[in-house]
């Protein structure tokens, strides 16, 4: 059985010492660019199914398979916006109850 030796494993860092471009890895990332997606995803989805709804009570679907696709990609976009909003109020809320 071999031993790593422990001169060969990295140190931990400070707080103080740690690289400042961590912070703006996590701007990119941030919650509200997600939320702010997520809905423009929904507003984008629920246009596209919305004129193929128009388009099937017209007769003039061509692809059902698009219809169906684009409602499909709608709902998942409506279950995804439900989450967010539901998980940040949860956390809204679990922070407001903590001790100060």
């Amino acid at each position: 059985m071999y031993l790593v030796p422990l001169s060969s494993l990295t140190p931990v860092v400070s707080i103080q010492d740690a690289p400042k471009d961590v912070t703006s890895t996590t701007d990119k990332l941030s919650f509200k660019s997600m939320m702010q997606d997520a809905i423009n995803t929904l507003q984008e989805s629920q246009q596209a199914a919305a004129e193929d709804s128009y388009n099937l009570a017209m007769g003039d679907i061509s692809s059902l398979h698009s219809l169906m696709i684009n409602s499909t990609m709608e709902a998942t976009a409506v279950e995804t916006v439900v989450q967010l909003t539901s998980r940040a109020v949860s956390t809204y809320k679990e922070i407001m109850q903590m001790q100060i």
